[in-house]
């Protein structure tokens, strides 16, 4: 958590007179973006600090073990502490590195000076408790300030580590911040409820005491105490100077770590809202000059310079177990050197890891078509670097998509996955703050500038409109432990024609080169070869695909794809695709209204005998076993009275239709009375039962002769009817109908 020695030395030479960090809208950028994920294998859970030596030696710990390292990631040293790491400060001399591990009981070593050689311990102490999370060494490296075990703040001497002095006062809260003026030595504490306390060197004297109502992260004394200053939640930076008039604020919020540099209108502010970020800030001028965005979370952070204290790496700590390293470049082993170059990035095959240029490594490039040359000399057209043209009449859509390798691609999806919240499953949202961090970083106006000298147009000129990037694949609800699947992304800028031109004809011409570099991840794809695509409403598609190109430019005539009306002709027309489309439609539609008027004349031929117990119209059916058939006139509904005996009810049976067969006329022949005569005519005298026999419009009914025997017994038990009162007309009525039914019958043989 310690960054102030460095930035102290160091920022002020540089910050004031180079910008660190680039932003889309920015005008200047120093083009840091993402380079690499330094990964530590079998990290501890728990804090995560990171401090950097004069050497370049990173100090990262993870929990409860602290590492040592180089800046490629290998690992030098290691230490296992008994509890947790809470806070580290490296010495103003870098031969110390302070640290506090979390302890509950007095006795336990918490504090410790270590040697930055061989993590041996120099001292130790138990002055501190389990809240000492804030550690800093004062300018001339002689104290050391951490947590008091209750409220306020410690001072330790650097021999030793005995207390030499206490800053209680009227802190009542956790700690926020503690600082040390490098003049006087006078200490600037705060605490999280909003007090403030400036001290003198021991901690008898408090010059001034501010309550503020509002949260506070942290707090600087300026150059040769010219004032203090906080940073709050929603009041920005406040100033005072040691006289106790406050200044003019500083219109930044929730700036969770800030520093000054020799020019007090500039500092360095890190936040993490709306998204992480660090930028400088020119207070004067009320604006931020650059800054970078991350697409990951980190609370400490270390800067890097070169031997001309110029700025050229930050590295951060990360909520899984990787050390991230930001950059300005990356450095690409081999390019200018003679040899065979399949891909043409400039790098011969001898030394580059990816000859083909696809992005995936020799040692990966196992599966393609076999054609009689080798995987990693065969590209990947789905994953080398792409060039979609858009255009139509009013603008062009310039998108180049580029391929991360397995190692990036795999850190990158970790990083993320925890980014907006504590699930482990990457979604939507997350991959998409990752693609923005992509366009965020890059210094938008070289980009533009670039782009126009690429893509050239005959008889116009293009203005840049937007930009924004996406993510293609390799990165929405990927696994965790997916360490092969690849992120592929794309760049887009749309630019308008200043003035409407003609599309048959127009000229385009594509430069061969990379895609600008300040700020741009692309750095860390594969740029050659190459596939270009040229399409958009109204002109024919092109493509050219260079596998391994050569040429200086490619040139892309476009021609309308407008049909002439004076070339049309019926075999155009019926060769047609809509048109063809047109007549199978109809031939299908015609065919179902065939089928639907087919099937509705049926219908209509047809009859149903429906049996209603509830209006006593029904068709009793028996089974002929000398299958004999009569025609059946119409006859004359009449009322019948009904005794039924039986309690027992027949379930009614549902309607249904009846389909007769052609029934065969028989010839009748009048004979002597037979029993089922006799039988009938006994019976006109008693109960029966009413009969209807329906007739459809234009055919004759049919219908089976119910045979009676006389001889057979029948026992079936009768279904319940209603009754009705019989009148004598009725039954004299119905004795002739049934007497004249009789006797037309045939006889029984």
């Amino acid at each position: 958590m310690e960054r102030r020695a460095l930035l102290k030395n160091a920022l002020a030479v540089v910050l004031v007179s180079v910008t660190m960090l680039g932003s889309v809208g920015a005008t200047s950028t120093s083009g840091f973006f993402f380079i690499e994920a330094l990964e530590v294998e079998d990290a501890d859970s728990g804090a995560r600090t990171i401090e950097m030596d004069s050497e370049g030696h990173i100090f990262a710990s993870f929990g409860s073990i602290l590492y040592k390292m180089t800046e490629s990631g290998t690992i030098i040293e290691e230490r296992v502490f008994s509890n947790e790491i809470t806070a580290t400060s490296m010495s103003p001399d870098n031969s110390r590195l302070a640290l506090t591990v979390r302890s509950a009981s007095s006795g336990t070593d918490s504090v410790f000076a270590i040697s930055t050689g061989d993590l041996s311990t120099i001292v130790a102490s138990d002055a501190t408790r389990m809240n000492a999370d804030l550690l800093e060494w004062s300018p001339n490296g002689a104290e050391l300030y951490t947590n008091a075990p209750d409220n306020g703040i410690l001072q330790l001497s650097r021999e030793n580590l005995e207390q030499e002095a206490v800053y209680t006062g009227n802190h009542t809260g956790p700690m926020a911040c503690v600082d040390v003026s490098e003049t006087t030595g006078a200490v600037l504490t705060a605490d999280e409820n909003g007090l403030i306390q400036l001290w003198d060197n021991d901690g008898e004297v408090v010059h001034h005491e501010i309550l503020l109502q509002s949260l506070i992260y942290d707090c600087h004394i300026g150059a040769n105490d010219e004032f203090f200053s906080v940073s709050t939640a929603d009041d920005g930076i406040r100033k005072w100077t040691f006289g106790g008039s406050e200044l003019k604020p500083i219109d930044v919020n929730d700036a969770l770590r800030y520093q000054f540099t020799s020019d007090a209108n500039i500092l360095i502010v890190h936040k993490n809202s709306p998204t992480q970020q660090l930028f400088t800030y020119d207070a004067l001028n009320e604006e931020i000059l650059d800054e970078v965005m991350m697409f990951h979370n980190f609370d400490d952070y270390v800067l890097r310079y070169n031997q001309f204290n110029s700025l050229v790496n930050i590295y951060m700590n990360s909520d899984v177990d990787n050390v991230v390293k930001y950059g300005l470049e990356v450095f690409r082993e081999g390019v200018g050197e003679s040899g065979t170059d399949t891909d043409g990035d400039g790098i011969p095959d001898s030394i580059d890891s990816d000859d083909d240029g696809d992005g995936i490594e020799d040692n990966w490039d196992l599966n393609c078509d076999n054609i009689g040359i080798a995987c990693e000399l065969l590209p990947d057209e789905n994953f080398i670097r792409t060039i979609d043209l858009e255009i139509n009449s009013t603008h062009t859509k310039i998108k180049q998509s580029f391929t991360l390798n397995k190692k990036h691609s795999s850190s990158i999806r970790n990083l993320a996955r925890y980014s907006l919240d504590a699930d482990i499953k990457l979604i939507e949202s997350e991959a998409q703050l990752f693609a923005d961090s992509i366009c965020a970083n890059m210094d938008l106006e070289q980009l533009t500038e670039t782009m126009l000298a690429t893509f050239e147009f005959s008889n116009t000129t293009l203005s840049f409109e937007e930009m924004y990037c996406t993510i293609e694949d390799g990165m929405v609800l990927y696994a965790a432990n997916d360490a092969i699947s690849q992120i592929r992304y794309s760049v887009v800028l749309v630019f308008a024609f200043n003035a409407s031109t003609p599309m048959d004809g127009l000229v385009l011409e594509v430069q061969n080169s990379r895609f600008p570099s300040d700020g741009s991840i692309t750095e860390l794809s594969e740029q050659h070869p190459l596939a270009i695509n040229v399409y958009g409403g109204g002109i024919e598609t092109m493509e050219y695909v260079p596998w391994h190109i050569q040429e200086d430019k490619v040139t892309f005539t476009l021609q309308s794809n407008e049909i002439d009306s004076d070339s049309l002709d019926p075999t155009s027309i019926l060769t047609s695709f809509s048109v063809i489309v047109f007549i199978v439609l109809t031939m299908v539609t015609l065919g179902i209204v065939a089928f639907l008027l087919t099937k509705r004349g049926s219908q209509q031929n047809a009859y149903n005998i429906v049996l209603d117990d509830e209006d006593d119209d029904y068709v009793d059916e028996y089974v002929d076993e000398n299958e004999s058939y009569e025609s059946v006139d119409n006859t004359t509904d009449q009322s019948v009275s009904i005794d039924d005996t039986q309690d027992n009810t027949e379930p009614i049976r549902p309607r249904r239709r009846i389909q007769r067969s052609k029934r065969k006329k028989v010839t009748v022949q009048g004979t002597e009375p037979n029993d089922a005569k006799k039988l009938l005519e006994s019976s006109s005298n008693e109960v029966v039962r009413k009969r209807r026999a329906r007739r459809s419009e234009h055919d004759t009914v049919k219908t089976k002769k119910r045979k009676l025997s006389d001889s057979q017994t029948i026992d079936v038990q009768p279904r319940k009817r209603r009754a009705v009162k019989r009148s004598p007309s009725g039954d004299e009525s119905m004795d002739e109908t049934l007497k004249r039914f009789v006797s037309d019958s045939p006889e029984e043989r």
